[in-house]
């Protein structure tokens, strides 16, 4: 995540990416605020429709699936798709790994965490506008592992307004090209801090960590009352998948269903604003066992839209 997301950074010469060592914004160097400057004229010239976005792209060495892709999708394999879907990394996420010089986190500076903010919404924008060329809509997932900091004792200075207001501009940068901009978190968080952005999708680990959902009803139930997407992330992307049926996966959702109903959650929303997906990527996983975790979120989706009606 993280040198994928650093390369315009690194461009700019902002942050500094030297053989052997963890790459670092610079901020004692002598040409820091020339450096700066042509960062913030960059992104205002884009602002304005009349800069490169292509300088907040991602380089093929660091995203060799994603051009692969780019390369060999083709109308007949995805010809009844109904979106395509791309993803950054979050701006806490981001934020907490990077450094200044003195290894100091960027999110704790408001210097750094602005550029970080704003470089992802530049990039979510070039990858909306990339992959809206395949000619279907587009989804794009803000990958936001590190929010299940938040509320914790050793960060007790993040703030819940300002990642709320981070995610909303990334979102808005999403939304200008014509994106759906969805957030998936992998573990138990805040989940007001979502439900109250402007997303459109919040997608949870719903396999491991559905009951933490449950104590934030009232803003669950404004999320989906503006139409906001619930994107169940019901399927282990573990060991756990080996020993899993449709019918197990089906049932976790129903008595999920079951549970927020009872709490005063309308069913028909939580039907019909709904998405199977992983509870998380595959990418650390074997060939054989990402197989099974697609297969078996395809098979359980087609069985509940059978019986529900989904959206997806």
């Amino acid at each position: 995540m993280l040198n994928q997301y650093i390369s315009p950074l690194v461009k700019l010469g902002l942050v500094t990416a030297m053989n052997g060592q963890k790459p670092f914004f610079d901020t004692a160097r002598p040409d820091w605020f020339e450096r700066l400057t042509d960062f913030y004229s960059s992104y205002l010239e884009i602002i304005e429709s009349s800069g490169n976005l292509s300088l907040f792209s991602f380089p093929e060495d660091t995203a060799q699936g994603f051009y692969t892709f780019l390369e060999n999708i083709t109308e007949g394999i995805f010809a009844e798709a109904k979106f395509i879907k791309g993803q950054i990394t979050g701006p806490l996420t981001l934020g907490l790994q990077i450094t200044d010089q003195n290894k100091k986190s960027a999110y704790y500076s408001q210097e750094l965490r602005e550029i970080v903010v704003k470089s992802l919404a530049l990039q979510a924008r070039w990858q909306t506008t990339e992959l809206s060329r395949l000619g279907k809509p587009v989804l794009i997932f803000i990958d936001e592992p590190g929010l299940y900091a938040y509320g914790q004792s050793t960060f007790i200075t993040l703030n819940k307004n300002e990642i709320t207001g981070e995610f909303n501009e990334i979102i808005d940068a999403i939304h200008s090209a014509g994106g759906i901009a969805g957030i998936h978190v992998c573990a138990s968080t805040d989940w007001s801090i979502i439900l109250d952005s402007q997303a459109d999708i919040l997608n949870f680990d719903a396999f491991g960590y559905f009951t933490s959902l449950t104590l934030y009803i009232d803003e669950l139930k404004t999320f989906l009352k503006r139409g906001g997407i619930l994107a169940w992330g019901l399927v282990p992307t573990s060991e756990k998948v080996l020993d899993l049926k449709v019918e197990d996966l089906m049932t976790i959702f129903e008595q999920s269903i079951d549970s927020l109903v009872q709490k005063g959650v309308p069913k028909e929303r939580l039907l019909q604003q709904a998405l199977i997906t992983p509870s998380c990527g595959v990418g650390s996983c074997s060939v054989e066992l990402a197989a099974k975790v697609y297969g078996l979120t395809l098979d359980v989706s087609l069985r509940l839209r059978e019986k529900y009606g989904f959206l997806l």
